[in-house]
This record gives C-alpha cells, structure tokens and sequence, in this order.
C-alpha cells in the first residue's frame, strides 16, 4: 500500500505541496502514519477499507487514490500538526531475538539496563518475553512470543538478573497512554498484522512493569544516569537503530562515557545498529571493556538472526 501511495503522493501537486510541510523525518511515514492515527482514532470512512489492518477484506490499492487524497486534504491541518510534534519512535520489540543473545555473549548475568532512544521501553523488557530461535527456545510463559529464523552459529541461552530498568528518549513514549499507544501503532505499515499484535501485547506488559524513563539528550542523561547506579554494581547498555540519528562525534562521545563509566563499574554496551544506506541488514555488537566486536547481523524487524562464530 504505502509504496502505491508515494506514487500518488508524488504525482500529485496538493499531496507534494503538504507533504513538504511536513517539519519531522521521514516525511512520507509520518504523513501516511498521521492518517492511520486519524483513522484509529476517529474511523476513516471509506479510505478504511483499503487497509488490511482495519479491515477484513481491503479494497484493491489501485483504487484508493482519489480517496486518499480527498482525506489527506479534509484534515491537511491536522497531519501537519502531526508532522510539527510527532516522531518516528518504531518500537519494535522483536529486535531483542538479536539483543538478548548479544547481552549474554557480553558475560554479564546480574546487572542494571539502560536503554538510548528507549521510546516506549519494550527493550527493557528483553527478559520477560518468551524466545525462539530456529529450534531453541528460552523463556517462560509470557504473552509476547518473539519468533525468529536462527542463521549461523546456534544460540546458547543463559541467564540474566536484571536489577532495574532506565530508559533515555529525547521524546519518551508512555505505554500507558492511548494516546501514545495509537501512534505507535499508526507507525506500524498496514499489511503487517504480526507487528501489530505484539506491539499491543508488549505495550501491556510495559505499562505494568517497573521502569524509569528519562526525557532528554541521552548524550547528556547516559552519564549522570551510570553514575547515580549504587557503587560497583554493573550496568549493561542497550541501542538500537539510535546512532543513525547523530552526527559521527556524537556517536565516538556515546563510546567515552561507557568507557568513563568502566572507571567505577563493570559496564558493557549492546548495539544493534545499521549505519551503511546501502546495506538495510543491522549489525550486531558487543563492548565488554576491548572495544567494539562484531558478532552478529540481523534484519532490522528481527525477522533473523545470525551469529558468527567467535575465537
């Protein structure tokens, strides 16, 4: 659907003229993500029927196009006022098949988690979801199963303690909020049904469990943050899909403050990040205090994994 609709988008001067009103990037998903948050909200009418996550038997989306552009255009100041406020905050809590394995592979098994550009904070949760990687399984009962392929080397499950659980977002994501939780799940592309669901069922789990949330520059916050943890015990910072928002300074400034913070405790970093344009697969790394390793890759939704073999 949506890349039928950047076709009409371009074509069309109206669409064009609105959608470069648009301040937040990337445009396009925010406009077509201001209109599912619309149609959530208030029922979209017509235009509903053309998307697989409102209804059972979607149109063709050859025949949408006169209809969205007649909705984008009834609430053109509304989607604009979206695109000034909100962001792209995807939280999708299925990269954690590529996290938690990369957080046993750092050797630290009791620790506190501090996540940069938490959003709505599903990675904190890396321990209370129920896994499965090809044939291996970790987990208890838990209302959100994340289900991957397993490529590579095959994953050895440990165990973890996690002692508390921080989150740094320069515009946090309360999971609690209907408000928040519709956009999140606006950002989410029509046909993808299964995302849909998981994101609803982890939201529910995070409202429920304990965890602080900061709102601020993690670049700011990630130092005071380590800092205020009590004396010695270790910490294991997670991110995913946050470098690619800063400048190449502030990604070696996010390095020192992990390696100013191994001054006073164990602490270890955890990054799943895809910084090559030209290359959509995610790479998973590793700093327990030697630097960064690489040690696996993965598709950004977590749809697979796959862990190199390591000396």
């Amino acid at each position: 659907m949506y890349q039928h609709l950047n076709e009409v988008v371009a074509g069309d001067d109206l669409l064009m003229a609105l959608l470069n009103r648009i301040e937040h990037f990337p445009r396009q998903n925010i406009l077509f993500a201001g209109v599912q948050y619309l149609m959530l909200r208030d029922g979209g009418g017509r235009l509903a029927e053309f998307y697989p996550n409102l209804t059972d038997e979607p149109r063709p989306v050859s025949d949408v196009d006169e209809l969205f552009k007649e909705f984008v255009m009834a609430n053109a100041a509304e989607l604009v006022a979206i695109g000034r406020t909100r962001y792209t905050q995807t939280n999708e809590c299925r990269r954690c098949v590529a996290l938690l394995p990369a957080v046993w592979a750092t050797g630290a098994t009791r620790f506190h988690l501090v996540d940069l550009g938490t959003s709505a904070g599903l990675n904190l949760l890396l321990d209370q979801y129920a896994y499965r990687w090809g044939d291996v399984t970790w987990g208890g009962h838990s209302s959100v199963e994340l289900t991957t392929e397993s490529r590579g080397v095959t994953v050895e499950p440990g165990e973890i303690d996690v002692i508390s659980r921080t989150g740094i977002d320069l515009h946090p994501v309360d999971p609690g909020d209907p408000e928040h939780r519709r956009w999140l799940e606006a950002l989410i592309w029509p046909e993808h049904h299964e995302r849909g669901e998981r994101l609803r069922a982890a939201l529910s789990m995070a409202a429920t469990t304990e965890m602080d949330v900061l709102a601020g520059d993690a670049l700011t916050l990630l130092g005071p943050t380590l800092d205020a943890l009590p004396e010695g015990e270790p910490a294991v910072v997670i991110h995913s899909f946050f470098l690619n928002q800063l400048d190449r300074p502030s990604r070696r400034r996010v390095g020192g403050l992990l390696a100013e913070s191994r001054e006073r405790r164990p602490t270890f970093r955890v990054s799943l990040e895809a910084l090559d344009i030209d290359n959509p697969v995610a790479t998973l790394s590793i700093d327990s205090g030697q630097g960064l390793e690489d040690i696996g890759q993965a598709q950004p939704h977590g749809e697979w994994l796959e862990l190199y073999a390591r000396p």
